[in-house]
Parts: C-alpha cells; structure tokens; sequence
C-alpha cells in the first residue's frame, strides 16, 4: 500500500509543481491529427453552412469550368480527417499566434478526396507548472475535389474557435489536445505532439 502512495505522490508532484527553470518565451513545432465533422459537398449547386469557391469541370465539355460563390444551409455531414503540422509562437504575455498546414482525407464515405489546406490562429495562453491551457481563434481554408458526374474543386472557408491545453512532459517536449467549433470546419479535435524549437528564459536563467 505505502509504495503506491509514494507513486501517486510523486506523480501529482510532477504535474503540478512549476519547473524549476520556466521559459518566457517559445517557438515550437507540432504534428498531429484532426478529426472534424466537416460538411463536404456532394454535388454542384448544393450550398452549406460555409462561404466558398467552386470550380466544375464536367465530362462532356472537358476544360470548360465556371466559378461560383455561395453559402447556406448545410449538406450531410461526411467529416474530415488530415495530418497537421503547427508552428506556434507564445509570449509570456500571453500572446499565442500559431500557423497550421493540413493533408488528408475530404469526405469518410465511398466518395472521398484528397484535402490541403492552412490557416493562422491568434489567441491567449498561460502556463500552470506542466500545463499550458489556451484558447484562439482560427482563420483558414480547406481545399478540394469532390468527383461525381461532375468534377468539383472546392475551396472552404473556416472560422473556428479551439480551447485546448499543452502538457509538458519535459522542459521542452509536450503533448496537446483541443476541441474546436466554428464556421466552416463544424466541430472536432485535434491531438498532437510538440517541442519548444527556441526558449527564451527568465532574466538569463539558463535551462
């Protein structure tokens, strides 16, 4: 019994006690999925709850494309899934500004395609000990093509609003996790892994 105690003791020790050198400022790199219930458009002229730019090519008149803006109700949800690669700045301030690039997967059906897209965040964050809980704003677009009897490039506009947390695991290595809703991108979340690339400490304290 006595060497559990001890366990949990040091465990809830780690976790909460500040380290002993805490950086003022970071540079840091993560990567990680995203799992989003994200409306993908199943055909030409079908609006969803997303401003976006539409690019059709159908099969009888090959090289002819016309470009159309819409936004309105929504279609059925077909979600999407992408790798995630987030190069992130934190101040002590409490400044956060992050820039995303995603690769996956538009749609989860049958019907699926290739997805790219970027955005940039800006938000607040503030450290307790291992824990770093943030909460941003994010601005970016998704595009992609979707085949049926006609082909359709699609490029989506996304607005969302992420709460998340950092957990340092080290004094430069840490795991994230955020939930996220918004325009565009509906709702989901990401899990990640990154590290402090650059850390600027405390009046020269070195690490």
């Amino acid at each position: 019994m006595k060497p559990c105690v001890v366990v949990a003791t040091a465990l809830v020790a780690t976790l909460f006690l500040p380290l002993r050198a805490r950086a003022q400022s970071r540079v840091s790199v993560e990567v990680g999925g995203i799992v989003s219930a994200y409306d993908v458009q199943g055909s030409p002229g079908v609006t969803r709850a997303g401003l976006h730019t539409t690019s059709t090519a159908t099969p009888a008149s090959a090289g002819t494309s016309s470009d159309v803006v819409s936004g309105g109700p929504s279609s059925p949800s077909q979600g999407i899934a992408a790798f995630e690669v987030r190069p992130t700045v934190t101040l002590d301030s409490g400044f956060l500004m992050g820039v995303g690039f995603r690769v996956g997967q538009a749609g989860l059906g049958d019907a699926n395609s290739s997805l790219v897209g970027a955005d940039i965040g800006l938000g607040f964050q503030h450290r307790f000990g291992h824990f770093m809980p943030f909460i941003k704003g994010v601005f970016g677009v998704n595009s992609y093509d979707v085949v049926g009897s006609a082909t359709v490039h699609q490029t989506d506009l996304r607005l969302d609003a992420v709460l998340g947390s950092r957990l340092y695991l080290s004094r430069r290595m840490y795991i994230a996790a955020a939930a996220f809703a918004g325009f565009g991108d509906r709702y989901g979340g990401t899990l990640s892994v990154g590290g402090d690339v650059v850390q600027v400490f405390r009046r020269g304290a070195m690490p």
